[in-house]
């Protein structure tokens, strides 16, 4: 299980760094009502911390339902810098954010840190659950070694996000493309070991596959 305490301060950036290369987002058709209650039903199973849900394809629908583009939390420092004095308030601009974008990984795990503090650890349980629900989605189970085993993002910001929360330190970025496919290849230090690994990462949509 990821341990991530104490991460407030990486986790405030989250977003400060776009992806290297030109930052052009997919546009996606407007989303049928049938998706839209498909949408509804799944994304009531993952508030129920329900893990056998497709979280994969919930995140891709969740990203086209946005309109190809998941909009950038502007307020993630702010509220990670309140959640030590004013727990309530972190609390508040998390469950904003989660209005906007329902499945962010940065205010997900606000959440859980101020729910904890607040005295509600039932609740920051739920949060840890989806937290969980989320990141074995974006790795499949695998390392990332190859591009046979690549994680898949729907954000930049997702990325930066789930590598903070895995322990990565990273120390290098590279866009590897082949056909209609792009990959972040991220160079971090793993949270155990020694020395670096490479890990792929699945960012098409967001990189444009023709440099």
């Amino acid at each position: 299980m990821p341990g991530w305490k104490g991460l407030a301060p990486a986790l405030a950036l989250v977003g400060a760094v776009a992806l290297p290369g030109v930052f052009a987002p997919a546009v996606a058709a407007p989303v049928p009502a049938a998706a839209g209650s498909a949408f509804a039903a799944d994304l009531a199973r993952f508030e129920a911390g329900d893990a056998t849900l497709d979280a994969r394809a919930l995140r891709f629908a969740n990203r086209a339902r946005l309109g190809g583009t998941i909009p950038e939390w502007d307020k993630a420092g702010e509220a990670w810098a309140l959640l030590a004095k004013s727990p309530a308030r972190a609390l508040a601009l998390a469950d904003a954010e989660r209005e906007a974008d329902p499945l962010s990984l940065n205010a997900l795990t606000l959440q859980e840190e101020a729910l904890q503090r607040l005295g509600r650890g039932a609740d920051a349980q739920v949060r840890h659950r989806q937290i969980l629900i989320l990141l074995r989605a974006i790795t499949g189970g695998t390392d990332g070694a190859s591009r046979e085993r690549a994680w898949n993002v729907v954000s930049a910001a997702e990325k930066d996000t789930a590598l903070v929360l895995l322990g990565y330190l990273v120390t290098g970025e590279r866009i590897e493309r082949e056909g209609d496919h792009v990959w972040a290849l991220v160079t971090a230090r793993p949270p155990v070991g020694e020395g670096a690994s490479t890990i792929w990462i699945s960012i098409d949509g967001l990189v444009p596959a023709s440099a």
